[in-house]
């Protein structure tokens, strides 16, 4: 049997210990952030801007290919008559359910 004192470990005063204080990010990121990064908010208007210039450029396309195309079709004797009448129905339909007061 082992006789004498137990030996104890040492411990360093509590004042000895370095508190080192951990800053958080400067950006943290939450799965469901409600505001959307700067980037994204530029990205989304970009694609606005894109359609309305598509669609826009698009349709004077069609205007102007409807103007230069106007004369040249060659329809058929039917479809020539479905044109006229087309022509001639609007004048007498504003005629009489005109609700524009004159």
């Amino acid at each position: 049997m082992a006789q004498g004192k137990m030996k104890v470990k040492s411990k360093a005063p509590p004042s000895s210990k370095k508190v080192v204080s951990k800053k958080g990010n400067a950006f943290s990121k939450r799965k469901n952030a409600p505001i959307q990064s700067k980037k994204h908010k530029f990205q989304e208007s970009a694609k606005l801007k894109q359609a309305v210039s598509k669609t826009v450029n698009k349709k004077n396309e069609d205007e102007i290919r409807k103007l230069v195309y106007e004369g040249q079709k060659n329809l058929s004797q039917a479809q020539q008559a479905v044109v006229e009448h087309h022509k001639r129905q609007p004048t007498s339909n504003q005629a009489g359910g005109s609700s524009s007061s004159k």
